[in-house]
């Protein structure tokens, strides 16, 4: 029983370190590792002034977090749906009309 046992982990951990090779091949995964790396750095140790603007920086509205109006807009809307009221009413009528 042991011996089956033995071969059965064997095979696991072989196939463990095939997928840990390919995750540590594929360019995506440093992609992120680098992005997270230089989040915490930046939150540690402040942004360094020489280093160029990202993509997106130079247009994007300073202290805006595109995350979080995201979220606050879609629950406000979820909240309006679930109440009834649109988002964007209709304007009211004008004034009535003198008649001629």
């Amino acid at each position: 029983m042991v011996f089956w046992m033995n071969h059965i982990i064997k095979a696991l951990l072989v196939f463990e370190n095939h997928i840990v090779a390919q995750i540590l091949r594929s360019p995506g995964f440093h992609n992120v590792v680098r992005r997270v790396h230089r989040r915490v750095q930046d939150h540690k140790h402040g942004r360094d002034p020489h280093e160029p603007l990202r993509p997106g920086e130079a247009t994007e509205l300073p202290g805006s977090n595109g995350n979080s109006s995201f979220m606050k807009h879609f629950l406000e809307e979820l909240g309006n749906q679930f109440r009834g009221t649109p988002t964007n009413p209709p304007p009211p009528p004008g004034p009535p009309r003198k008649p001629k």
